[in-house]
């Protein structure tokens, strides 16, 4: 037997008009992000609020305090942590 469910789409994005980019092209959720140059980080609290008024798609918050690798300090998770909070 087939499987005909459709592929789920998540679109990692930068910034609000990201968001609003993949939610036009059909995006079924996305991962808000900041400088994807740097691998994404976590998006200023204003981003979220905006996505939160804007979004008509479920989207996740990436939490990554900085680029480069994912070992993190014990200050950079007391950062983490707050970002979530």
């Amino acid at each position: 037997m087939a499987d005909t469910q459709k592929p789920l789409i998540e679109i990692c994005v930068e910034g609000i008009d990201g968001l609003l980019a993949a939610q036009a092209a059909g995006a079924d959720r996305v991962e808000l992000c900041a400088s994807l140059i740097e691998g994404g980080i976590t998006p200023s609290l204003g981003t979220v609020r905006a996505a939160l008024e804007s979004a008509n798609i479920p989207f996740h918050v990436i939490v990554r305090p900085r680029g480069g690798d994912f070992l993190y300090s014990e200050a950079e998770y007391r950062s983490m942590l707050a970002d979530v909070e």
